[in-house]
């Protein structure tokens, strides 16, 4: 039993990875990740934005008519993007001018329309917590892969600390990010369905050893 629960709540890390998997919230990722500071911020606007709109959504009352209730979600995402810029304003004032765009696309995302109320809500609130984090850390993961590799090859800095001279300026074109999405999320299928393959095997070889 625990360790069902414990696989479950990590489902979102890769098995169910939202950017890589899913194919949602990738908007913000292929255009905008070209650097690590602006995957950091991306991911803490999303974090901000939609793992605290998830928290504080779960006290609508279910009662109230589902169409309704999605709309109070993005109300909910909306108000909270106020002081979620504010803050990032004052960290990276540069970078978060140059992502607003996007930052505003992340006010209503999938993540909070679409698994709140087919996943998260059918929780306690305490997993529903632990889980829809794991969700945001799968999120994280994504943006920051993407946006470490491109600023590599495009500028040669990490984090705009300078290691070489840029090897592939195109990287921080989009068409170069949506392929690199598509060729992480084709990896991250292919360790997925390894492991899945091997615990499927697993499970055969144990129930062959139980009818001996």
């Amino acid at each position: 039993m625990n360790k069902s629960k414990r696989s479950v709540s990590l489902d979102g890390l890769l098995r169910q990875n939202i950017v890589l998997m899913s194919g949602l919230v990738t908007a913000p990722i292929i255009v905008a990740a070209t650097s690590g500071e602006r995957a950091l911020v991306l991911v803490l606007s999303f974090f901000m934005m939609s793992y605290t709109s998830i928290l504080l959504c779960r006290f609508i009352p279910r009662k109230i008519v589902y169409s309704v209730r999605t709309m109070l979600y993005a109300v909910v995402a909306a108000g909270l993007f106020i002081p979620t810029v504010v803050l990032l304003e004052k960290w990276f004032p540069e970078t978060t001018k140059n992502v607003m765009l996007y930052i505003e696309l992340l006010t209503v995302n999938s993540l909070l329309l679409a698994k709140t109320e087919t996943r998260f809500y059918l929780k306690p609130y305490g997993a529903m917590a632990v889980d829809a984090f794991i969700y945001v850390l799968g999120y994280a993961l994504a943006a920051f892969i993407v946006g470490i590799i491109r600023e590599l090859l495009a500028f040669g800095t990490f984090f705009g600390m300078r290691w070489f001279d840029p090897l592939m300026p195109a990287a921080k074109s989009p068409f170069f990010g949506f392929m690199l999405v598509g060729i992480l999320a084709a990896v991250c299928r292919a360790v997925t369905g390894k492991r899945v393959s091997a615990k499927k095997k697993l499970s055969r070889d144990r129930r062959g050893e139980g009818t001996i």
